[in-house]
């Protein structure tokens, strides 16, 4: 077993390792962030990889990927450890590719299969962090909304109140996407700031984050809440779970405000009136998508618990 740093091996590991795998999407990574790519080989064959990335000066595990192998893993880990002391970090976080804008966590195994867009990783990757020391620094959790079927009476009174605070809720219009994506933008780096490992974001890469989710975009599922002056206040995105054929099921992934008093509350009545829509549209289910466990939308989410993931952290 020995440690290289070959790009070919790194970025055509995963097709070898997920190979047949429908639930896999990850063709194409953007790996330019590495500062170090650590590949471990048994002769020609790869059995673990990861990158090293430094961001708001933390160094971070990104881009893991590896078979059930414990004395891989182990060697991977240790050689990353030993390199990023060397540059003077004493903890190491991850999975992480560099931000919590983009993929990171793993997911714990689960009866459940994956939903369109959730983090999807091997079974067995929570039992390599933990085996190898590391210890969990953040939980997270997606929940399923089965009971669709319900009461939505308190809905009329909730509009009107957000009605006379000037807010107008409307559907994401797919025709101006350009000016949509850019008021979710807003929304999002005001509602976010304060959250677990925060790092900022510039449009044109947040914009990028979108675009390729362009062409299956259903606007009936993209709620956007603006004040008397058409500027956003708060959104909500969700879409169909294509990963699902036998029943007609939405995934909620954002839910976000501004930071304002005046328009609490605001995220509770989007997601019930989302529930009530999908309710009249025929959905059977609606699954609210890698909630951190202290976020405020976790705890106006009702529903069983679908997925559990994990953010580890070690010191080196």
């Amino acid at each position: 077993m020995y440690l290289s740093d070959n790009k070919e091996d790194f970025l055509t590991f995963p097709q070898k390792l997920y190979a047949g795998d429908p639930f896999y999407t990850t063709k194409n990574e953007d790996i330019s962030a590495c500062e170090k790519l650590f590949v471990i080989k048994e002769e020609d064959l790869v059995l673990a990889r990861a990158g090293l990335i430094y961001s708001n000066n933390r160094a971070q595990i990104a881009f893991f990927e590896a078979e059930d192998n414990i004395e891989a893993a182990k060697f991977l880990f240790d050689e990353i450890k030993k390199y990023a002391k060397e540059k003077g970090h004493d903890y190491l976080i991850g999975p992480i590719n560099g931000s919590t804008w983009k993929k990171y966590r793993v997911t714990l195994p689960s009866e459940n299969p994956p939903f369109m867009l959730d983090n999807y990783n091997k079974p067995y990757y929570a039992k390599l962090f933990e085996t190898c020391g590391f210890e969990t620094i953040a939980n997270y959790t997606s929940s399923i909304s089965k009971n669709l079927d319900r009461d939505y009476s308190r809905l009329e009174k909730f509009g009107k109140i957000f009605e006379k605070k000037g807010v107008k809720i409307r559907n994401f219009d797919p025709q101006n996407f350009d000016r949509d994506i850019h008021k979710i933008y807003e929304v999002s780096v005001k509602s976010f700031v304060n959250n677990f490992l925060y790092t900022p974001i510039g449009y044109d890469d947040f914009y990028k984050m979108y675009e390729p989710v362009k062409n299956f975009l259903n606007p009936e599922w993209i709620l956007i809440a603006e004040n008397e002056q058409d500027q956003p206040v708060a959104f909500l995105f969700g879409f169909d779970n294509l990963y699902e054929r036998n029943k007609k099921s939405l995934v909620l992934k954002t839910l976000a405000k501004i930071p304002e008093h005046k328009y609490n509350g605001i995220g509770s009545y989007l997601i019930e009136l989302l529930h009530y829509k999908a309710n009249l549209n025929g959905y059977d289910n609606i699954i609210h998508a890698l909630m951190h466990e202290n976020n405020i939308s976790a705890n106006i989410l009702s529903g069983e618990l679908y997925h559990e993931y994990k953010l580890y952290g070690v010191k080196i």
